[in-house]
């Protein structure tokens, strides 16, 4: 692995995620939609186990390759 660049996986939190939205969207959301808000906490939530799986996968690729 001298030549190759070597990937690293950081987790992004929650904070992260939310920080892409504006204060007053997320707070009319959480008010007039909480069953939206719960949703796209779940979709998140999927999105990082994705990530870490799709890491580990690349992981093993390359330790087998």
């Amino acid at each position: 692995m001298s030549d190759k660049e070597k990937i690293t996986f950081r987790q992004p939190s929650f904070v992260e995620y939310f920080n892409t939205f504006e204060d007053e969207v997320l707070v009319d959301m959480a008010e007039n939609h909480p069953e939206t808000l719960k949703r796209m906490c779940a979709l998140i939530s999927l999105d990082i186990q994705l990530e870490a799986e799709r890491y580990k996968k690349y992981r093993r690729a390359e330790y087998t390759a």
